[in-house]
């Protein structure tokens, strides 16, 4: 239907002319005269089609389509600037793209659950006291029914980790930690299983006791059951009670785990243990709102159960878990937000790149835009059909970067810390990503697309039609143009690569830390005493003394040590005070150690004495600090003859965890250590004390191994002697000290390694762009160039000249970048870990490395530009 109305307006078009034709004819004028006066009256034939049309409608779809066919055979009629400008774009895309998803599902979208903004995690403090610290807060079943009735959440469900046994299987026994919960709690999050079931209300008997049912992770499916997909109603021994499994979860679920199972929990009334809890919020009510509704719960909670809450005003806050993902806590989130502005500027130089390859193509078009123009083309239509050119070679861009993005997520994925991710995270090119690809790509194209587009919609008319000059592209407010776009492209890889200098060096800073102890050849091995098996303190005591005792005494051992916290970073924060100095807010590490912890670690003491075994047998009132620590005693005194209280030591600790009889919070400081970094590589030294481990019990405790030496050696060793004390307690996943030590340093290893990349990238794009034009402004200077060595030029002095004009390119882009990176060093402070500041090294090497490749990129053009024949150069046209 369409072209028949385009044939019958072509058809009425030709009889208005010919009809005028021969009204000229009948006037007396001949016939060729008689036609080109009809022509010359009617006007362009082409724009008054184009007209009649735009009345129809849909014309702009014609002309896209028109636009595209052409932009296609265009395209392929420069297959060197289609590769350079695809494989710029390519990097450039694909590197967004990429990164994008890992952003997309770690930090945007790392949750499967229903509605993810509803869920909040309770937390409380004392208002009165701003110096308290908000904690999450425990609820017990009493008060989570209270809470259920008083129907301020949508939801409200309880879980609880807990240490279990698994026996049978095929899998030996293996000590694991399962999460048991409260009936609602699937439902409320709103995932439904793979196959089978979960845990629902009808699974807690009208006693209040759990059904034995069990639902698996999808790891815990595959490793355990092998997947099988008749797992439903097998049998699962925890604890030595077989349990039935009723449903396995997807991949994605990991809900407190993500790789062992969910058990239901007991909902005896009389259960007195505090319950994690979460709530759903309702749809539409602010979170403002809840919160002081649920401070009003808390208020009235308190006053019947006091010693579960704050003293004093209660403020209660709801922390969603989009705020709490591990992803944002554990600083990752901030990685990739700086790993996003890198990837920024190198699209950025790929969109620069592209535009100057744009500029010197149209140099070459000048005569065709010309012709254009004159016979009727518009601005506007012009600029439509250059800039469908470019969003057209974008979009393929990014199909190329999206076949390069699935490899790159891969790589990115291989480099980010596991324990960095939220367990249900998945990362993926899925439609969310596409869609992304498809608006920078677009938007891609407009923006390398529109200065070239705006600059050669002006051509010349008189200069490109009647002298065949270069117009526009030629021009030399083209080439300064040019120059500029590559002027830019130099500052920007500045701008990354000191970006990654800065990273590479925090990372050195980091690797080269004075720990305070020695990683290497030290060995942890984590282990939890069954509390049923292990009711008092002096059991668990024994234990751990006979412990460290067989393994100090197996061939290879240097030494060996208990501990409970601070294995090597980390403790219990305790409140303290020192005698005869006001009480502070401050808080101090407490880790509770043997006798020959110091040897294990490779700590050395810098004042007054260790531990003797009797102190730790007979749980004595004892210390050792830090230097940290020491120096908060005042000027002149010396603290290993003073006191120390203990806060978390006048507290009344409950079961699991147990504590001496005659335990008091005052401790006589009788040595001072050397400092650690006990609070990670990146963080100041936190005050630490060290007091005997025989004085509280949780069931949770280290052993710690020195070896002469691989300290994974002597592992079976060590199991082999628990063993010997208790052959149904398993050991925890054991770690070498340098182990835990690399993961401090994972995450400034993976921003450093895309920072470099990325850098990498951006370095090549811009020698790619100075060639390009270095190349492009011989081939136009081909007539000048002859004539100079016609002149008498010699062809090293040609080759001085054109490098000294892409050297002069290259110094300016290098000022500007420096300029603009004593700007980004300050943004990057805040992103790395510890201070790293510029040095004169960092600048000069940046400045060395970019001023070799504008170098080499402008080498071959100019070597080109001085092996020219002079005769064949002067009858080039310039």
């Amino acid at each position: 239907m369409w072209e028949k109305r385009k044939e019958r307006l072509t058809g009425e078009i030709q009889t208005h002319i010919e009809m005028e034709t021969q009204e000229n004819i009948e006037a007396g004028m001949e016939p060729e005269a008689a036609r080109q006066a009809a022509l010359r009256k009617f006007g362009n034939v082409p724009v008054a089609s184009d007209q009649s049309r735009v009345v129809w409608g849909w014309l702009w779809l014609e002309q896209l389509g028109q636009d595209m066919r052409y932009t296609v055979r265009s395209l392929a009629k420069s297959p060197g600037f289609t590769s350079v400008a695809l494989l710029s774009l390519m990097l450039g895309i694909g590197a967004s793209v990429a990164l994008f998803s890992v952003v997309y599902g770690v930090v945007i979208a790392p949750f499967p659950y229903a509605h993810v903004e509803q869920i909040c995690w309770p937390a409380t403090a004392d208002k009165n006291d701003p110096m308290g610290a908000i904690g999450r807060h425990l609820y017990t079943l009493n008060e989570l029914h209270a809470m259920e009735k008083s129907g301020i959440f949508a939801g409200v469900w309880a879980m609880m980790p807990e240490s279990d046994l698994l026996t049978g299987n095929d899998v030996g026994t293996e000590s694991v930690t399962g999460v048991r919960m409260s009936g609602e709690g699937f439902n409320d999050l709103g995932v439904p299983p793979l196959m089978g079931r979960t845990i629902q209300p009808f699974d807690t008997r009208a006693n209040s006791e759990p059904a034995q049912v069990v639902v698996l992770t999808y790891k815990f499916w595959k490793r355990v059951f092998a997947g099988d997909p008749h797992v439903l109603g097998r049998k699962l021994n925890v604890n030595h009670v077989p349990y039935t499994v009723i449903g396995v979860m997807p991949p994605r679920f990991g809900w407190w785990t993500p790789d062992t199972f969910w058990l239901p929990m007991s909902m005896d009334s009389t259960d007195s243990r505090p319950k994690y809890v979460a709530i759903r919020l309702r749809a539409g009510v602010n979170k403002r709102v809840a919160e002081q509704q649920l401070s009003q719960f808390d208020q009235e909670m308190a006053a019947i159960a006091p010693e579960h809450f704050p003293k004093g005003s209660i403020h209660a806050t709801l922390d969603q878990m989009t705020a709490l993902n591990s992803a944002a806590q554990s600083g990752l989130s901030k990685s990739l937000n700086l790993l996003l502005a890198a990837v920024g500027l190198l699209l950025l130089i790929a969109c620069v790149n592209v535009a100057n390859l744009q500029l010197a193509r149209m140099t070459t078009r000048t005569r065709e835009i010309a012709m254009r123009v004159a016979i009727g083309a518009g601005r506007g239509r012009l600029i439509r059909q250059l800039l469908t050119e470019s969003v057209l070679l974008s979009l393929a861009g990014g199909v190329l970067g999206v076949l390069l993005a699935i490899g790159a997520t891969r790589g990115i994925v291989a480099l980010i810390p596991p324990d960095f991710m939220p367990n249900e995270a998945r990362i993926a090119i899925n439609g969310y990503v596409l869609l992304f690809t498809v608006g920078i790509s677009m938007l891609t194209g407009i923006l390398f697309g529109l200065a070239p587009a705006l600059r050669s919609s002006r051509p010349d008319l008189v200069g490109v039609l009647k002298e065949g000059g270069s117009g526009s592209g030629g021009s030399l407010r083209g080439q300064a143009m040019r120059g500029g776009l590559v002027v830019t492209e130099i500052a920007l890889s500045v701008i990354l690569l000191t970006g990654a200098s800065l990273a590479i060096r925090n990372f050195m800073q980091l690797m080269t830390t004075d720990l305070g102890f020695q990683p290497e050849k030290a060995l942890v091995v984590p282990m939890n005493l069954p509390p049923e098996r292990y009711k008092t303190l002096e059991q668990r005591n024994a234990f751990s003394k006979t412990l460290v005792e067989k393994v100090a005494s197996l061939p290879g051992v240097q030494a060996s040590a208990i501990g409970l916290g601070g294995f090597p970073f980390g403790g219990w924060n305790s409140p303290f005070s020192i005698e005869g100095q006001p009480q502070t807010h401050n808080q101090i590490a407490m880790s509770a150690i043997s006798s020959g912890y110091l040897r294990t670690m490779g700590m050395t003491l810098k004042r007054g004495r260790d531990f003797t075994p009797e102190e730790i047998q007979d749980g004595a009132h004892v210390a050792l600090i830090n230097e940290t620590a020491a120096k908060l005693w005042k000027a002149g005194q010396d603290p290993t003859s003073g006191h120390l209280h203990l806060d978390v030591l006048a507290q009344n600790l409950k079961p699991p965890v147990l504590v001496a009889p005659n335990i008091s919070p005052d401790m006589a400081v009788v040595g001072v250590v050397g400092d650690t970094r006990n609070w990670g590589l990146d963080a100041a030294t936190h005050p630490a004390v060290y007091v005997p481990y025989t004085l509280i019990a949780p069931p949770f405790r280290v052993l710690a191994v020195r070896t002469y030496g691989d300290p994974m050696a002597i592992l079976k060793a060590v199991g082999a002697q628990v063993k010997q004390i208790d052959d149904n307690l398993p050991l925890g996943r054991p770690y070498t000290v340098e182990e835990i030590v690399g993961f401090q340093t994972a995450q400034p290893r993976f921003a450093m390694a895309l920072l470099s990349a990325f850098a990498l990238l951006g370095m090549t794009l811009a020698a790619i762009g100075i060639y390009c034009v270095i190349s492009y402004n011989v081939t136009q200077k081909v007539h000048e160039i002859g004539v100079r060595m016609a002149l008498g030029a010699s062809r090293e002095a040609i080759l001085r000249w054109v490098l000294r004009a892409a050297l002069k390119i290259a110094a300016l882009g290098l000022l500007i970048g420096l300029v603009g990176s004593f700007a980004v060093e300050r943004v990057m402070g805040s992103y790395l870990f510890g201070k790293v500041a510029f040095d004169v090294g960092s600048i000069m090497g940046v400045v060395a490395v970019l001023s070799v490749v504008a170098l080499l990129a402008a080498w071959l053009p100019a070597r080109r530009a001085g092996k020219l024949d002079p005769v064949r150069a002067l009858r080039e046209e310039a």
